[in-house]
């Protein structure tokens, strides 16, 4: 390739600017690397004088008040960002199962090390203290455990509500017509089943496309379902149909 006529003397080489894309990058970088800057903060002390501390890059706290109203150097407290189950109670929020990174850098003690701190519930003021990540993964296998037992525990309420609907509705020749959307997303399919008096038949003429097939009015149903399904498939496809004949009847879904 032949070398340019113009030397790079008399016509300095203007450098390649950077798209949009990358200037937006280079922003965001830049604007990243600002945030995570480590913050340096002067406290002024009680007793006089002043106390110099830079926050551990995962302190979000914002320490304004503890410059407004001076502080002792055992009182000074980094903490993180909490992760929490919130609900609402009647307006209220609350939070249960708190958890944050925390640590008193100049502890009377020498507790120093970083610690996460559990709350089961923020109005006791109490809290589990992790020391280290093997004693927060024995509390993760802990709220983990909780988790199951809350799932069996809705596997319960739903066998109880299927018990309670038919004590209510013992004789009755349309039970299937005080079903809201809800019972049909939560109660056993088995119940289901028999409260909108479905026969379940295998058969494999329905073709590979489709999984089940519903037909009839609730009390003579049919429900035709390919041999190769697995359990578990075809009750959510009985359930999904259940749920499009219902729709289907009122015209939408309704609670």
């Amino acid at each position: 390739m032949a070398k340019s006529a113009i030397s790079s003397k008399t016509l300095p080489t203007i450098p390649l600017q950077p798209t949009a894309d990358e200037q937006a990058h280079a922003g965001a970088c830049q604007a990243k690397a600002t945030v995570e800057e480590p913050r340096t903060i002067s406290y002024p002390l009680r007793t006089g004088g002043s106390l110099t501390s830079t926050c551990p890059s995962w302190c979000t706290t914002d320490h304004s008040d503890d410059v407004a109203r001076g502080i002792n150097p055992g009182d000074l407290l980094h903490q993180g960002d909490a992760v929490s189950l919130d609900y609402g109670v009647d307006g209220v929020e609350q939070s249960i199962l708190q958890a944050r990174i925390a640590a008193w850098p100049f502890d009377a003690d020498g507790e120093t090390t970083p610690y996460v701190e559990l709350v089961p519930e923020g109005r006791t003021g109490v809290g589990r203290i992790c020391t280290s990540p093997l004693e927060l993964a024995e509390e993760i296998r802990r709220v983990r455990g909780h988790l199951r037992a809350l799932e069996e525990l809705a596997d319960r309420l739903a066998e109880a509500q299927a018990d309670d609907h038919a004590r209510d509705h013992r004789g009755d020749l349309t039970p299937w017509t005080s079903l809201s959307h809800t019972d049909l997303l939560s109660m056993p399919i088995a119940y289901l089943l028999r409260v909108f008096g479905v026969t379940v038949q295998e058969s494999a003429e329905i073709g590979d496309k489709v999984s089940v097939v519903l037909g009839g009015e609730p009390g003579d149903m049919l429900l035709l379902v390919h041999p190769s399904l697995a359990q578990h498939v075809r009750e959510d496809e009985t359930r999904t149909a259940l749920l499009s004949w219902y729709e289907a009847r009122n015209g939408g879904r309704r609670d």
